[in-house]
């Protein structure tokens, strides 16, 4: 094993240093209570809507505080989007108590895209998000949702700087980062912060090492996550109409019947890429966003359990399309390297199969997109797949019905 956590900022070991004197949780204590009594205090609200979130929400405060090994920098981000998360989650429940029209509107045929993590769904999220007639969330409209973003002022609303600040702390806490993965206010945002707000998502899993809620987690049944996720988007459309939702997470690939059973007639956008580039690339990415958090990372720990996940979930997908558990005619599959090849043909047949019009300014709008936002903009992501003792040869084998079954091409190991 040789991954080397990337290098922090002075102020950032001043910090932590501040935190091993005075102690991690007296300086930022995550106490389920607490943060409940914060929140309802800061807001003068105290209707959370009902109950479905809340086991979720206290597993995940203990295990913060018990397993976490967070640093004082790894707490503060924890508390802070604890905290703001359930002020949200009040808002929203308020804002909706007043509106009831809201939820009777329909949020029709959403497209999610998902695949592995470090497949495509990023980029391919963004350019998706490029068409005028299609909307993916933006990051500030899930982090501070009320009021309801309207469409005179959608693109110069001031909560946009606010959750570019926020969300960019994250490069300042860790710059390497930034080569792995771009956030902005502005930017379109995974769903993960949408189910965050249920408590039961894998933004929480992901980015600590939280091993007794990520077990609850996947035993859980996420309906209600996608209950509360069509509720947000139905705020969100409430004041700035929304013709074609376009989402995104990897995660929702291991929660598909979930999400199913609440959205029907979803199309889903499955990227494939090869395993042996998206698998190390993950664990980095991974590593890192604890890195950022803690001081312990078991990285071992981490690419067994990712390269396994990986591989059994490739196999859930593939069979519950092929015995109908999945409805397969709902699915529409994007190769990394088709997209690479030609960006606009392949977007071009989403848009076949959805029945939806691709204009020539669409069109154009794609390569100008891809034109501003070269790979490697801010620097390029180094990983092998020796820093996390991985061996090409079993990868191989473990992933090949997988690329047989999608045509995936290899791209080599690095």
């Amino acid at each position: 094993m040789s991954w080397v956590p990337p290098p922090r900022p002075r102020w950032v070991a001043d910090h932590n240093a501040l935190g091993e004197l005075l102690g991690v949780h007296s300086l930022h204590p995550i106490g389920a209570d607490e943060l409940l009594a914060t929140a309802t205090a800061t807001t003068a609200l105290d209707d959370f809507g009902g109950e479905s979130w809340r086991a979720g929400f206290d597993r995940l405060c203990a295990a913060l505080r018990d397993e976490a090994g967070l640093h004082a920098v790894g707490a503060l981000l924890a508390r802070s989007e604890l905290l703001r998360t359930l002020q949200n989650r009040l808002r929203i429940v308020a804002a909706l108590a007043t509106n009831p029209e809201v939820e009777s509107a329909p949020v029709n045929s959403p497209w999610f895209v998902c695949g592995t993590a470090r497949s495509g769904t990023s980029i391919l999220h963004e350019l998706l998000a490029q068409d005028p007639t299609t909307r993916a969330p933006a990051a500030w409209e899930l982090m501070y949702s009320v009021p309801a973003p309207r469409t005179s002022t959608y693109a110069s609303d001031p909560r946009i700087a606010l959750a570019d600040r926020e969300v960019r702390f994250w490069d300042e806490i860790t710059p390497e980062y930034l080569t792995m993965h771009e956030n902005g206010g502005a930017l379109p945002q995974e769903c993960i912060f949408i189910t965050g707000h249920e408590f039961a998502s894998e933004h929480w899993s992901g980015v600590h090492d939280v091993a007794t809620y990520n077990k609850w987690l996947q035993r859980h049944d996420l309906t209600h996550a996608y209950r509360w996720h069509r509720r947000h988007l139905q705020w969100l459309q409430s004041e700035h109409p929304a013709e074609q939702w376009v989402l995104k997470a990897p995660s929702h690939l291991s929660a598909l019947p979930a999400l199913f059973s609440v959205y029907p007639d979803a199309w889903i956008v499955q990227t494939h890429r090869d395993p042996l580039r998206t698998v190390p690339s993950t664990i980095s990415l991974m590593a890192t966003l604890r890195w950022m958090r803690s001081d312990r990372v078991d990285v071992d720990r981490l690419a067994r359990t990712m390269s396994t996940g990986v591989a059994m979930l490739f196999d859930f997908v593939r069979s519950a399309r092929l015995d109908g558990t999945l409805p397969d005619d709902r699915f529409i599959d994007v190769r990394y390297a088709d997209l690479l090849r030609d960006p606009v043909a392949t977007i071009r047949g989403i848009y076949e199969r959805t029945g939806r019009a691709f204009t020539p300014e669409y069109a154009a709008a794609i390569p100008a997109y891809l034109a501003a936002k070269p790979q490697a903009k801010h620097g390029a992501h180094h990983y092998t797949l020796d820093d996390f003792a991985l061996d090409a040869g079993d990868l191989r084998d473990r992933y090949g019905p997988y690329c047989d079954a999608y045509r995936i091409e290899p791209e080599g190991e690095r």
